[in-house]
């Protein structure tokens, strides 16, 4: 009886929580921000609307922005939530 429940319980867990990235039809590269004193990039993304962030340690991404936006519309970029950095506009 557990084990049913639970099987049962996983299937839809799967079948609603899970969606493929390749079904995210809108995914932009907002910002892109480098910290030279801690060797880290931020890249802020806008996907259906909703603000997600990567923060790259090492910045091995800095000149291959096009793999990083490959990899976020395939899901395999481990994206948070909300921007950690704002990239505002620039003065003049």
């Amino acid at each position: 009886m557990k084990i049913t429940a639970l099987f049962g319980f996983i299937a839809m867990f799967i079948s609603m929580g899970f969606l493929p990235a390749s079904d995210q039809a809108d995914v932009q590269l907002t910002c892109f921000r480098a910290h030279k004193a801690t060797n880290t990039c931020h890249f802020n993304f806008t996907i259906d609307g909703a603000r997600y962030r990567y923060v790259d340690m090492g910045c091995k991404y800095s000149k291959k922005h096009d793999e990083v936006i490959k990899k976020a519309k395939e899901g395999t970029l481990a994206l948070a939530r909300d921007w950690k950095i704002d990239c505002g506009t620039k003065k003049p």
